[in-house]
């Protein structure tokens, strides 16, 4: 790419079950903190082709949900 160029970045706070491996727990909250929720596309493991806004906007919305649940 041209030094112009943009790209999507993506992949600096891998997620998962195990707080030695990942930074995030699945649904995007911090293991070690227990107010803090990541949810831009740092969480994604990888980046695709296309423009990730929608599939970060619908994540964002699927954790919202997730911290109402918690909070009752």
């Amino acid at each position: 790419m041209p030094i112009g160029a943009t790209a999507h970045q993506a992949g600096t706070v891998r997620f998962g079950d195990d707080p030695q491996s990942s930074a995030l727990d699945v649904n995007c909250k911090a293991h070690d903190v227990d107010n803090l929720y990541v949810v831009d596309t740092s969480f994604f493991p990888s980046i695709g082709a296309v423009n990730p806004s929608l599939t970060a906007i619908a994540n964002a919305l699927r954790v919202g949900d997730h911290i109402l649940d918690r909070l009752g």
